[in-house]
């Protein structure tokens, strides 16, 4: 076993630790047995090198998760997601993610998908939805989530955030960045889309 294939299955491992301790995430999909490791390219975007030097100084579950995550940020294949026809320069500049679990993830499985998204501080990522049901599980830092049709929440480390099909939903960073995993069921083969707000 290389050491990117040790860095991934340790982090891999921490998560699903996590997950049989946490009864919002193992009751919103079970956590698969069937992962793969795969070769996967690796595409470095700017955020890659800001989660790379983001590191906590604690040693608790969620914090060694958080570093673990940190330390193979250089080894993902990073995404961006939108164009600069949906969004602008400044937010891919400060917004970024990686498929660590999915039907094209690092680790293989059709059961379900988990990314890895980090934002920068200061930064509004727009009102958007998508097909996929969705979990939102913070790693650590905070910021505002905005949901349709529910009120506006300060999310920090371990809190939880449900988005049905299609429900529209952004989320705002202020002095804090945030780093979340990001988990998709049912139709997760279907991509996230800008919404505009006048249009809901």
């Amino acid at each position: 076993m290389n050491n990117n294939e040790e860095l991934f299955n340790q982090a891999k491992n921490e998560i699903e630790k996590l997950w049989s301790d946490n009864k919002k995430l193992s009751d919103f999909v079970n956590w698969p047995n069937d992962l793969i490791l795969k070769e996967k390219n690796t595409h470095k975007i700017n955020v890659a090198d800001k989660l790379s030097t983001w590191k906590s100084p604690n040693d608790n579950q969620v914090d060694k998760i958080h570093n673990l995550i940190s330390n193979l940020s250089p080894h993902v294949h990073w995404e961006n997601g939108y164009s600069e026809n949906e969004v602008n320069r400044e937010f891919l500049n400060k917004y970024g993610f990686f498929e660590l679990i999915g039907p094209t993830g690092h680790f293989l499985t059709l059961e379900m998908a988990l990314y890895v998204n980090f934002l920068d501080n200061n930064t509004h990522y727009p009102l958007h939805n998508h097909e996929a049901e969705e979990l939102y599980f913070i790693v650590s830092g905070e910021a505002k989530f905005e949901s349709e049709d529910e009120e506006s929440k300060i999310l920090k480390s371990t809190d939880t955030r449900f988005h049905k099909s299609y429900q529209a939903h952004s989320i705002t960073t202020f002095d804090k960045k945030i780093l979340s995993f990001v988990i998709w069921k049912n139709k997760f083969e279907n991509v996230s889309k800008i919404v505009d707000p006048n249009n809901i």
